[in-house]
Order: structure tokens, then sequence, then C-alpha cells
């Protein structure tokens, strides 16, 4: 489709969930951040010459009222809705209330939920015309095009279609996007200011801050993970992809801090070299965090993401028993987290520790482990999360026979209970998350480590704010 043609207009949208659906009992705490999968999105459309536009009503509290409205303003000819699988219900939801006001307008579901589950959530939600499974820019495009010239949607890979007798399709597989670098940086002109995104206090200690994802795809099998969406196979943007987008983002939006959404940032080792080197010689001073796997870091490189402003490393830790992380697939060892985090405390980069409470098998025991290895460990930071078998993911499939499970999945935040392992209620759950934390951060050494970043005005009052509201939770 030519530049110069009349192009359709496309709404991309997430879903208007309220901060308590999406973060449940840690409502108040909840972090907001640009819709990176969107802006992605809206940037290859509008490299093809496809107007678009997107709606955020997931990071601003716009209720779906408010949001159809803003779609019917509009006047979309397409609405493209990317859902999780906690708001695929208020996804759902959105989509009936569009098709009320204009029934015409073709409604478009994607994300990880409908990537994990297709067939389920279309038969589930007739509301919902196409799905896009897997990875969406090319496929959009596509889409678009052929739907504007009449053509056979069956032909475009990567999709879940309706045929006239009311039945399910789904195409050709999209084959995984090899050369990231061939996609536009996101729009982040086409979303708002992103000084209005709000990270938690404990993942950086200077503002504005800016977020990014350099990579795609996680070899990891996690019992709890599905990663249809981006698969196994570790594919990135180039080291100079990378630093450009920093430097843009620093240049347009005066970004202090950057913090890596990627689920593997330190997967290519050569790469990440690459950055770090890069970093440094552009003098970008820039504070940034990531994830990483414990058995991926070393002292060298450790020492070179600090050189480069390495702010803090988080590490997907789950559980103080051995057992359990063998259950989980997780591939890693207690002897091996503890390497890794007294390395990158040694090297001068804060660690976070993520751990979830409500495993299969778990028990008061292996709580107790839990929480006695968590504080052996000179973690900086600790999230502990409640158990939830995704959909897609091996737990879903295995989680009634350790446990009762409630599969809704207007309930999967993590932050919501939605199994419980044989011998606890959810009581007794609840109970514990509150233990874990308080045990962790009601610590002299803890609380020192924070004190210690309060030179900045700003960080400290939203610092201090985040952590009586905290404190408030994990004792009441």
């Amino acid at each position: 489709m030519g530049k110069d043609m009349a192009t359709p207009l496309i709404t991309l949208i997430t879903p208007p969930l309220t901060r308590e659906e999406r973060f449940g009992e840690m409502a108040k705490h909840g972090a907001t951040a640009p819709p990176l999968g969107l802006c992605y999105i809206a940037a290859s459309l509008r490299m093809s010459g496809i107007q678009s536009s997107i709606i955020d009503p997931l990071s601003f509290d716009k209720t779906i009222e408010e949001t159809v409205e803003e779609v019917v303003r509009q006047r979309s000819r397409y609405v493209g809705i990317s859902s999780m699988t906690v708001g695929i219900l208020r996804a759902a939801e959105l989509a009936k209330q569009i098709k009320q006001r204009e029934p015409e307008v073709i409604t478009i579901i994607g994300g990880a939920h409908t990537t994990a589950v297709p067939l389920e959530t279309l038969a589930r939600f007739p509301q919902f015309d196409i799905g896009v499974i897997g990875e969406g820019e090319i496929t959009i495009v596509e889409l678009i095009e052929t739907l504007e010239s009449r053509g056979n949607i069956e032909n475009v890979n990567g999709l879940i279609v309706r045929k006239g007798n009311g039945q399910l399709k789904l195409t050709a597989p999209r084959t995984y996007i090899e050369d990231l670098d061939s996609i536009p940086f996101p729009a982040w002109d086409m979303v708002p200011h992103l000084k209005y995104y709000r990270e938690s206090a404990t993942r950086f200690s200077k503002l504005p801050l800016g977020a990014i994802i350099t990579s795609r795809g996680c070899p990891g099998r996690c019992l709890f993970c599905d990663n249809k969406t981006f698969g196994r196979k570790f594919r990135a943007h180039s080291a100079k992809y990378v630093v450009d987008m920093i430097k843009y983002l620093k240049s347009k939006y005066e970004v202090k801090s950057i913090v890596f959404y990627d689920d593997y940032f330190i997967a290519d080792k050569k790469r990440l070299y690459e950055i770090c080197n890069m970093m440094i010689q552009e003098q970008l001073n820039l504070e940034w965090v990531c994830s990483a796997r414990v058995n991926s870091i070393n002292d060298e490189m450790l020492s070179l993401m600090k050189r480069a402003g390495c702010f803090q490393i988080a590490y997907g830790i789950e559980s103080g028993n051995q057992d359990i992380l063998d259950l989980q697939q997780k591939g890693i060892t207690l002897d091996r987290i503890r390497s890794a985090v007294e390395m990158t405390r040694k090297a001068g980069i804060r660690t976070k520790g993520y751990f979830i409470i409500g495993h299969p098998t778990e028990t008061v025991e292996t709580i107790r482990q839990t929480i006695n290895f968590a504080k052996l460990l000179p973690l900086d930071n600790f999230q502990a999360t409640y158990f939830t078998p995704f959909p897609g993911s091996r737990a879903y499939e295995i989680a009634c026979r350790y446990g009762s499970f409630d599969n809704d999945w207007g309930k999967m935040n993590m932050w919501d209970i939605v199994f419980v392992p044989h011998g606890f209620s959810k009581e007794d759950l609840r109970y514990y998350l509150k233990v874990v934390h308080r045990k962790f951060y009601m610590r002299p050494r803890v609380i020192w480590s924070y004190i210690k970043l309060m030179s900045n005005a700003e960080y400290r009052r939203q610092l201090i704010k985040e952590g009586i509201t905290f404190v408030r939770e994990i004792i009441i």
C-alpha cells in the first residue's frame, strides 16, 4: 500500500483494566510502562503507510466507556487490542461495546494470551473477528493490506479467522522475525510523554525513566512460563540499534534511567559487551536495570556492566528449596544463586530477587527455607508473588494434580490466588506472602540501602511514598 493512497485508520488499544484487576492485592504498588508491543506495531504500520493511533487505558485508568467513546470519535475501521491473560475479559467487553456502537468495525485481538490459546479465546469471545498469533509487526501489516484490497485473509500467516460457516481456522504459522533491526523504533510519539508512566522506585534512582526491549525469545523451560509469542530461540537487536534507541530516548525525552524489559538481556555475551562498551564510549551516563539468569554471569561481565551504568540486576530465584527449583525446571542450584548474587553485589550492582509462594509441592517448611534463603542472600530488593499457571504453560496443564486451581483468566495477575497447593488455604498463602516480605524488608541493612539512594528529592518522595504504602500492606 503506497503512502499516497488512502489508508485505513486502525486504533491499537490496551484493555481498560482497573489497578485492582491488574495487580490484585498489590494494587497500590502497581507500575505502568509504555505499551511497547503496540508501539512496535504502530511503527511498522506507519512504515508501510498505514495510519494508526494508540489508546492506553491500561496505564491511565480509563474506563471501558471512556475508551469506547474515544474509539468512536476516531471512526476507526479496524481496532486492534493486545492483551495478556488477566486483561482478556476486559478486552472482550471492550470489543463487544465497540461492536454495539460501530457494528462495521473489525476487531482484531493479539498478544500473549491469544497466542497461547487462540482457538479457546475466539470460541469463547465471538466479538473478536480475527486473532493474531505470535509476533504482530509483519502480520498486522499484511492483514490490513489484505482486508483493504478485499483479498483472502486465510492466505495471511499467523492468524486465527472465522470462516463463513462459523468455524475457526488457523492459518499457516508465522515464522519469527530473524532480523529485529528491520523493525523501526517503537512509536513512542504516539503515547503520552514517558514522564507520565510510573515505575517502582526500587528499580531506579534517577528520573525520567525510559523502557525498551532489545531481544526476543528465551531458551528457558520454566514450568510456569509460556513463551510461544517469541519462542525459545534468542534473537536480538544489534548493539548499535540498541544504543541508537537509548540515545534517541535521551535526546527526545531526557531520560536518565533505562529499564531493559528483555526476558534474557545478557544471553548474547558478545552483544552485551558491545552494548556496554558503546555506552561507555558515548558517555551516556545513564542508570539501567535488566534481568539475568544466575548461571550466565561472571565477574568480568559484571564489572563492565557496572562501568556502563548498570544499577540493578533482577534474578528469577523463585524458591529456597532445591527440589522445587528442579520441579519448576529452572536449571539452577541454590549454590549458583548464592554465588551470582554475591558476585553482583561485589561488583557494586544492586540485586533484586523474584520469588514465588505456593508452588506445587510447597509446604510450610519449604516456605521457611525460602524466607531463610532470601535473608541470607545479599539482595537489595525482593518481590514474591503467588504461583500462577498461565494458559499455554505446562503448569496450566498439571496444576490440578498438586492442588486446587481456579482457571479464571481474569484473576491471573500473580497477585490474586488462583492456585492453592495441597495442605494450604488461600488465607495461609496470603499470610506467608506478607511474612516473607516483612522478614526481608524489616531489616536495618535493607532499609539503610534505600536511605543511601535518597539524594534526589523527587526520587526520595516517590520512594518514601511507596515504602509507607508497602509497610502498611505487609503489617496489616
